[in-house]
């Protein structure tokens, strides 16, 4: 079912009105006439969360091997550029993109990525005033500390974007400088530490072309709601989906499908529209959202003795909604089809999904929440050897627990990460991992499901694609877990450039890759050998020195390999992050290489040889632009001859 969105916001304008006064009916209206036809029929944008350069060749690497390559130095594999290894890394184009998003300063004068422009004096979106005085400043200000830190007197006297200097932080991803060799003149390895951005305002940069806030989905640093691709496909008429392997209301997803100033604001108890979940379900309504969140997916401990139920937490979804959703899983106020994990669950997915005609003004979406038990939320994790052998383990107890000062830490940067998954009476170690990976899809299959629902609208689609668990494998330092969410957002793509050359060609069908920011992690020449000899099971839970693991978090290990200095870092940088693309309005995003753009108002200069995230955004912008439907002698001349000036343009 394509939303109604003119319908679903009459009932509830007042309620939104109530919350900021920042959401329109006119802005997300889905028009209630035949869809237009649009400069591309598809758009299909996937997102490897945190996937910088190097997670991305850590796994190429590894699936080379899987594929009986051999080598045992980097040389032997690729040390710069787009490389090979993986599905997107077959696409016709490569570029990098730098992910920088806003720094405001407060009363006090220390400017940090994490406000917005208000004064945060009410904690509802848009409900606070403008810090009095502020005016937005285009020039880039890095600070001086991970969430900002310069500071100055006026504090609005320095800029509000933090911006990206190749001299500081290389050119590239591969500078050499990174691997212990000599640092040009400026070069600074804690420069790509400074000010980094988070999830969320980069996806809302990603869909909206406005950069903006740590914290911030689809506002801007305003608070103020911003239109994202997902609603302007809407509004032609297009069908739009929203598949992540991580919660449906974390921020890649969130930011397409809501606009509140936290992105911790995942649900609350109907009526309350002030958050990402209700926003999705009752206000933009993506045809298809899938992904994880389910509350039996937080790592709970069980009781002595066990238990005969997984234990629930509802950190992602209010008990009052997944309550409502379970007692009425067909017919129920969002207009969803409702389907978890449970029993052969890819198959109850595809069998519900061929249910949904997405050209039914009056049918149903669907609404899929999954997520094995005992990982915060998201889908079974799979590792590098294929096995999903660290499914119901905690996602986020290696790097926590190296931390001097950590409960867990026994030895001083020496990890003690979860062993223990949340077994139920009777089971072991092997059948838990069975039955999850039983009752939940792959990140294949959700984006399988969501292709058979979205590729049945006669107007064509937009659909974004997250591999979320490879940042909170990055955050944990967990090469194998990396590894294994990689392979598995790799099939995911896989899968896309299958059903593109199945539906339409690239004449019809536009693909974007990419991520949203990258983690501060290095490769050092041996690795390839080590993965073929030690494997990264051990090289991520065994080794604990950048020398004998062959990677190392952070800039310490490229100065000192031999220490305990492996887990140095369990956060994002400021490093641009790469993209691979191609298909029909691709040469728009070509053209953009190291042009600059328009923010607030203010020019924003453009950094040779490189992309921006606004620039993806305003190439989908572009694909999503509608070409005149002819209706006429005169309006079919008129779409011929746009149709030859767009295929001039290629």
């Amino acid at each position: 079912m394509k939303s109604n969105y003119k319908r679903s916001l009459q009932p509830i304008c007042s309620i939104l009105c109530w919350i900021a006064g920042i959401w329109t009916v006119g802005s997300i209206a889905r028009p209630s006439v035949a869809g237009t036809i649009t400069n591309t029929k598809n758009v299909i944008v996937m997102i490897g969360d945190g996937m910088g350069w190097e997670m991305t060749r850590a796994a190429a690497i590894q699936r080379q091997i899987n594929q009986g390559a051999t080598g045992n130095s980097l040389n032997d594999f690729y040390t710069s550029g787009q490389g090979t290894g993986l599905s997107w890394q077959t696409l016709a184009n490569f570029g990098l993109v730098t992910t920088y998003g806003t720094t405001i300063a407060p009363a006090n004068g220390t400017f940090s990525t994490n406000n917005s422009a208000l004064t945060g004096s009410n904690s509802a979106t848009g409900a606070s005033p403008v810090r009095p005085g502020f005016t937005f400043t285009p020039t880039f200000n890095p600070g001086t500390t991970p969430t900002g830190g310069a500071t100055n007197p006026n504090p609005f006297a320095v800029g509000n974007l933090v911006g990206y200097d190749p001299a500081r932080g290389g050119s590239v991803p591969w500078d050499d400088a990174y691997y212990g060799g000599t640092p040009g003149a400026g070069f600074d390895r804690e420069y790509i530490k400074y000010s980094y951005p988070d999830s969320a305002n980069t996806a809302t940069t990603l869909y909206t072309g406005v950069k903006s806030y740590n914290n911030a989905i689809g506002v801007d640093i305003f608070e103020k709601a911003l239109k994202s691709t997902l609603a302007i496909s809407a509004e032609k008429g297009k069908a739009t989906g929203l598949v992540t392997s991580v919660p449906i209301d974390h921020a890649t997803p969130g930011a397409a499908a809501a606009n509140v100033n936290r992105r911790n604001k995942y649900d609350a108890i109907f009526p309350n529209l002030d958050n990402i979940l209700q926003q999705e379900l009752r206000i933009y309504q993506p045809t298809v959202l899938l992904g994880g969140g389910n509350p039996a997916s937080n790592p709970l401990p069980l009781p002595p003795g066990g238990q005969v139920e997984p234990p629930v937490d509802y950190t992602y979804i209010t008990r009052d909604t997944y309550d409502y959703l379970k007692a009425n899983p067909i017919n129920n106020r969002y207009g969803y089809t409702f389907i978890e994990r449970g029993p052969d669950a890819t198959q109850a997915l595809l069998d519900a999904a061929a249910l949904i005609d997405p050209d039914d003004p009056n049918g149903n979406r669907l609404l899929g929440l999954y997520g094995a038990r005992g990982q915060n939320g998201n889908l079974p994790i799979n590792s590098a050897d294929g096995t999903y052998r660290n499914t119901g383990l905690d996602m986020f107890s290696l790097f926590s627990s190296a931390q001097a000062g950590d409960s867990r830490n026994i030895i001083p940067g020496i990890p003690n990460p979860d062993t223990q998954r949340p077994l139920l009476l009777g089971e072991t170690d092997a059948s838990f991992i069975a039955t999850e990976l039983n009752q939940n899809p792959r990140l294949k299959e959700l984006t399988q499901a969501a292709l058979d629902v979205l590729g049945r609208d006669r107007e064509g689609f937009w659909l974004m694609v997250e591999g979320g668990d490879i940042d909170w494998a990055a955050h944990d330092n967990n090469l194998d877990n990396l590894i294994g969410a990689t392979l598995d957002f790799n099939d995911s793509v896989q899968y896309v450039i299958d059903w593109i050359n199945n539906n339409g060609g690239w004449e019809q069908n536009l693909l974007i890759v990419t991520a949203d920011h990258d983690h501060y992690f290095t490769l050092r020449d041996d690795y390839p050998e080590l993965l073929q000899t030690v494997g990264a099971d051990d090289m991520t839970f065994s080794l604990n020195t950048p020398a004998g693991a062959g990677h190392f978090w952070g800039s310490e290990g490229a100065t000192a390999p031999t220490g305990l200095t492996k887990y140095k870092w369990g956060n994002h940088t400021n490093r641009p992050v790469p993209v691979f693309y191609q298909g029909k309005g691709s040469e728009v995003l070509s053209s953009l290489v190291g042009q600059g753009f328009t923010d607030y108002g203010k020019s924003v200069p453009g950094i040779p040889g490189l992309l921006d995230q606004t620039h993806i955004a305003i190439t989908q912008q572009s694909a999503l632009e509608t070409v005149p439907e002819p209706t006429t002698i005169a309006g079919l001349l008129g779409f011929g001859a746009s149709l030859l000036v767009l295929r001039r343009r290629k």
